[in-house]
C-alpha cells in the first residue's frame, strides 16, 4: 500500500498551480494586508479607546470645576447679601445716634 501523502501529491495538478502561482501570490498579499490593517485598525480602536477615556476625564474634572464654581458663587451672593442687611443695619444706627445727639445737646441746652 502507498503513502497516502504521495497519492495526495500525485493527485494535484501542479501544472496547473504554477501557473496560477503569481495571483495565488497576490492574493496572500491581500489576506496578508488586511490582517496588517486590521492589526492597524485595533491599534486606532485601542487609541480612540484611550482618548475617549481622557475625553470623559476631562469632561468630568470641568464638571466638578462647575460645580465648585457654582458654590463659591453661592457663598458670595450670600456674603453680599449679609454685607448689604449690616450696612442698613449700620446706617439705621448712625441715624439714631445723631438723633440721640441731638436729643442729649437741646437737653443740656434746656438744663443751662
Amino acid at each position: 500500500m502507498a503513502n497516502p501523502w504521495l497519492r495526495a501529491l500525485r493527485a494535484l495538478p501542479w501544472a496547473a498551480l504554477l501557473t496560477k502561482a503569481p495571483e495565488l501570490a497576490r492574493a496572500a498579499d491581500t489576506v496578508l494586508s488586511g490582517t496588517r490593517s486590521r492589526q492597524a485598525t485595533s491599534a486606532a480602536v485601542d487609541q480612540l479607546r484611550n482618548l475617549t477615556d481622557r475625553i470623559e476625564a476631562l469632561e468630568n474634572h470641568d464638571r466638578l470645576g462647575a460645580e465648585l464654581l457654582k458654590q463659591i458663587t453661592d457663598q458670595v451672593s450670600a456674603l453680599t447679601t449679609a454685607t448689604e442687611v449690616l450696612a442698613a443695619r449700620q446706617r439705621w444706627l448712625i441715624a439714631i445716634g445723631i438723633l440721640a445727639l441731638g436729643l442729649a445737646i437741646l437737653a443740656v441746652v434746656l438744663a443751662l
